[in-house]
């Protein structure tokens, strides 16, 4: 028989059926198999307050430590920081003697109650947060002004309800500023009601602070028929608690917690003074967080004011933008600068004639203010955090008027959410970029998070999200999340769950899938482990600028970028003007990420400092692409001449590594290519009209040890691609498997001056991981081409090559040494050919996992019954369809029995087992008693290797299956009855709307025989 006309062995059997690479052939990464808990996943731990039992949470953390997970991210969650059901806070509170105790028990530990966003303080004291709010009255020109309005304390934060607290209204308001205006119109703003814009004279605004009791509008300036607005403004301690008490507190630390002043580093210094003179006061606590603790973390920020402000803002304004702020203070009220751009902060507001209604240069001048004194903030914490042995995480800026892409760098463990990232790569990049740069490498999600009912996450849901995660660069995952297990006061089963089961997910024992999510911690382990060997490769920079930052796609042309190979994330204008972003042999950051290009694509504003930048890396010869028009106006009042004449040297042809490219549709990957800009990956699909839009690679490299890694996640249809790494020509290539942690040699591939091309099969959602390791020696013998009835190829512990033939036909293999090698058919003398069993029936034994018959406070463990099936399954079909199981959660136990088919012969024969339906949950198989190696539970039917745990010829070998389930069915068949401290479910509809989940083992499992050869 011919050899094939393609080349290359499937990677969708070599993934799974390989052995364990022999001594003699060292791999590519030692910790792979068992990486470190720095590179498992974590789980936000909710813990209610510190009424619990410490045993309980000692319980809770050993449940984590069974399924080898990292640890833990320590929050003291209480309600969202509203009063529970039963218990006292002055007494049960974070920071109170009770809380120190439970606190030696964490690896991460959440700054603050809640959030993490503010600690407990004397009120109204240095360091805490505070905000600007304003009165306002209208006079006619020949009007005295008389008496100052007074401010208006209220403002529109309805739509935070019941997670944020709402500031109060008490305690002093210091004058800062007086502003009279002429009103050039009045608008009725879109929504109707009372939303107004009030349009000022821009000619006519005068600070009138100083001189507020003689001050008249000038004769000059007075217009027949125009009226004034007086608007006096207030400075004033927001007064919200990030945490409140329910109890009667005998001193300040039990009386809640309040947010801090995130925008100096007073505020940062207002936490850490607590920590240091309270929680770190005990030498016990002291020594053990030091010993165990990795990060002092804040989650995002979830506070609110109507205009976040600080003391010295004012002067701090004055010196950065040079010029006053007072006047300009009326158009600094408007939907960018309140939480997450929600909407006006008052329902009057206010803009400039001539000026944009969002407020222009003006308002950005207050963000980019506010913004550097956020980074002190961020600076303070994190040198804070490292002397006392650990790391600042946070997740920073986004939901706020501030710049992402500047404020990542300066937090030691960056973290982003998944769901405040709409679950989408691009936005993802718009966060690893900076991080890359700036060699943050442990880059982190809070993954999982969901609306729309807890115990609804499904586990190949929540895989799904890993791998996005891990498409992107992010290499540190903190699962959304597991809640103390024990009982808790006005809570049933199945336990303490908060958000009132708005959010998912609560992992913990409670889960029936948690005797099964080892596996997923190891895999998902052996991902992050790779991802945060050497640094990072990306091929392409783009230019960003979101301030306040969004998700939502930058450049979207990025399918065609990704199609082509290309990988790409984001820069901001403070990346580019920093001292990290250096540029040696045309490459940025050659350290690093080493980006081959930056793209600046549809952007319009820039920093004067940014421009500079790029005019310096064009000099040193970085390829940079402008397209469409270049970025013009300088972001803020600031530096207009300088980004014009910086950007008119850049495009006016005085630099040969600058491309001008004025029609959009003429940048993508052709015009790359046209420059010499070659991506590190290349993807070529065999099917037709299919292509590699959705097949994303993360590539690091180790500098100094000749060591690659290449993550490839395959999000769209299951696809045979062959691809190409630019790897050097003495590289030798691994298979390594997350699922099982082996690392095998490569056994077939191509190899050409421009590096190694293998044939990789992929389903949907399919991850892969390769390595590239220079040789030490002579390059090993690899399969260069085969006959298509090889369907498997795979390297054995001797280091040899074997052959998996699907049929009793010849074959025939071409060696890289030029050698053919010739396979003769099946013989009656020699093997059976190949076949195919599908095993069953099958029995069934499902355990329930159902809430007690009889609830109360006290009953958060589920009713646990076992039963079986009464008939054989003579078909695997779905819970729901299986009478007696319809409607439950569980865990469900599948037995068969086969015996082997074809004659036996160890030396001659592999047997497989295949599973060809959807792994709805979890899986988890035994062969005679013996634990088959993980599954892919993304491609189940590409099969495991037992041959090793089969009986001899003639003897029954017993399958075991266990699938799992979510709690979701459990829980909505007691949807009505089901209480957590105290309440009942927030959004009944979450369960009494959707069906009954389907769960259980389905389609049909099959054994299949080879024939294995030898072939080297």
């Amino acid at each position: 028989m011919a050899p094939s006309i393609l080349p290359l062995a499937s990677l969708a059997v070599l993934l799974n059926i390989v052995t364990v690479t022999a001594a003699a052939d060292p791999i590519p990464l030692p910790s792979f198999a068992y990486p470190p808990a720095s590179s498992r996943p974590k789980f936000r731990y909710w813990l209610p307050d510190a009424s619990v039992p410490v045993s309980a949470v000692k319980a809770d953390i050993a449940a984590l430590a069974d399924i080898s997970a990292g640890g833990l991210e320590f929050l003291a969650f209480q309600n969202y920081g509203f009063p529970p059901f039963s218990t006292d806070w002055s007494v049960y509170g974070f920071g109170t003697p009770a809380f120190q105790g439970e606190n030696k028990l964490v690896l991460d530990i959440a700054i603050g109650p809640a959030t993490g966003s503010g600690v407990p303080a004397i009120p109204r004291t240095e360091g805490l947060a505070m905000e600007l709010v304003y009165g306002a009255k209208t006079i006619n020109a020949s009007d005295k002004i008389g008496s100052l309005p007074q401010p208006v304390l209220k403002f529109n934060h309805g739509f935070l309800n019941g997670w944020v607290h709402e500031p109060e209204d008490w305690g002093a308001s210091e004058l800062v500023a007086v502003v009279a205006a002429e009103v050039k119109e009045k608008r009725q703003r879109s929504g109707g009601g009372s939303n107004s814009m009030v349009v000022l004279n821009g000619a006519k605004v005068f600070d009138i602070t100083n001189v507020t009791q003689s001050w008249e509008v000038p004769a000059s300036a007075r217009t027949a028929g125009k009226q004034w607005v007086v608007m006096a403004f207030y400075q004033r301690y927001s007064n919200e608690r990030t945490s409140q008490t329910n109890g009667r507190p005998t001193s300040w630390v039990g009386n809640g917690s309040w947010v801090v002043d995130h925008f100096s580093a007073a505020g940062a210094k207002k936490a850490t003074d607590f920590w240091d003179h309270t929680m770190f006061d005990d030498k016990e606590i002291d020594r053990l967080t030091r010993q165990v603790g990795m990060y002092l973390w804040e989650d995002s920020m979830e506070m609110m004011t109507p205009l976040w402000w600080t003391r010295d803002f004012l002067s701090r304004f004055e010196t950065a933008r040079g010029y006053s702020a007072a006047k300009y203070l009326p158009v600094f009220f408007q939907a960018k600068n309140l939480w997450n751009g929600y909407g006006e902060p008052y329902d009057q507001s206010y803009m400039f004639d001539g000026q944009p209604a969002d407020g222009g240069k003006y308002a950005e001048d207050y963000r980019l203010t506010l913004n550097e004194g956020y980074q002190d903030f961020l600076r303070q914490y994190q040198k804070w955090a490292v002397a006392r042995g650990m790391e600042h995480s946070a997740q920073p800026a986004y939901n706020m008027p501030l710049d992402m892409s500047s404020a990542v760098p300066l937090v030691g463990g960056p973290e982003l959410e998944s769901m405040g990232f709409d679950e989408s790569i691009d936005s993802y990049r718009q966060f690893t970029g900076a991080a890359h740069l700036f060699n943050r490498n442990s880059i982190s999600t809070e993954i999982g998070a969901k609306r729309g009912g807890a115990y609804v996450q499904s586990v190949p849901s929540l895989l799904s999200l890993f791998r996005d995660s891990f498409a992107a660069g992010v290499n540190t995952l903190v699962i959304h999340g597991m809640p103390y297990e024990g009982p808790y006061p006005g809570t049933t089963w199945p336990g303490y769950t908060p958000f009132d089961y708005e959010f998912a997910d609560m992992w913990g024992p409670r889960q029936p899938a948690w005797r099964h999510l080892n596996d997923t911690m190891l895999y998902s382990a052996r991902n992050s482990e790779v991802l945060k060997t050497g640094v990072p490769r990306i091929d392409l920079a783009f230019y960003a600028w979101k301030h306040p930052w969004s998700s939502g796609a930058v450049f979207k042309g990025g399918d065609a970028l990704t199609a082509a190979g290309y990988t790409f994330e984001y820069l901001g204008p403070d990346n580019l003007a920093s001292t990290t972003a250096s540029v040696k042999d045309g490459v940025l950051a050659p350290d690093g990420p080493a980006y081959k290009a930056i793209v600046l694509y549809g952007q319009t504003k820039i920093t004067p400092a940014a421009s500079a930048a790029l005019l310096h890396f064009a000099a040193a010869g970085m390829p940079i692409f402008l397209v469409g028009l270049a970025p013009s106006t300088t972001i803020g009042s600031q530096g207009q001449a300088t980004v014009t004449a910086n950007m008119a040297a850049l495009v006016n042809g005085s630099f040969p590594s600058v491309t001008v490219l004025t029609d959009t549709a003429s940048f993508g990957a052709a015009k790359l290519q046209e420059k010499d800009i070659l991506p590190r990956v290349v993807a070529s699909p065999l099917e037709v009209a299919k292509d590699a839009s959705q097949l994303y690679t993360q590539w690091r490299s180790k500098p100094g040890s000749g060591l690659d890694l290449v993550y490839i996640l395959n999000r769209g249809a299951k696809t045979t691609f062959d691809i190409s790494f630019a790897v050097p020509e003495t590289a030798v290539p691994y298979i390594i498997d997350a699922w099982t942690g082996e690392q095998t040699r490569m056994a077939a591939y191509l190899r050409t001056r421009d590096g190694i091309t293998a044939r990789i099969s992929l389903a949907h959602q399919q991850s892969a991981v390769l390595a590239f390791r220079i040789a030490a020696a002579e390059l090993p013998l690899y399969i260069v081409s085969r006959s298509s009835n090889i369907a498997g190829l795979r390297v054995n512990q001797d280091g040899n090559i074997e052959g998996l033939i699907n049929d009793g036909n010849e074959a025939n293999v071409l060696l890289s040494d030029n050698r053919e090698i010739d396979i003769p058919a099946v013989s009656n003398t020699t093997l059976t050919a190949p076949s195919t069993t599908t095993l069953g029936p099958w029995t069934l034994t499902f355990e329930s996992y159902a809430a007690p018959a009889v609830l109360s406070t006290a009953s958060v463990s589920p009713n646990r019954t076992v039963t079986t099936i009464s008939s054989p399954l003579q078909s695997l079909v779905p819970w729901t369809k299986i009478p007696g199981i319809e409607r439950s959660s569980g865990v469900g136990t599948y037995r068969t029995t086969f015996k082997r088919p074809g004659r036996v012969d160890g030396n001659n024969t592999a047997v497989t087992i295949h599973f060809t339906g959807a792994v709805l949950n979890t899986i988890r198989v035994r062969v005679n008693g013996v634990l088959v190696p993980a599954i892919d539970i993304t491609a189940p039917d590409e099969g495991r290797d037992v041959t090793a745990l089969l009986k001899a010829e003639g003897g029954d070998n017993e399958i075991v299956v266990e699938t799992s389930s979510t709690l979701f069915n459990a829980v909505k068949a007691r949807v009505n009855d089901l209480r957590t401290i105290g309440n009942s479910i927030h959004y009944p509809e979450d369960y009494s709307g959707p069906t009954w989940k389907e769960f259980g083992l389905v389609g049909e499992v099959v054994v299949k025989t080879w024939r294995r050869v030898s072939l080297s």
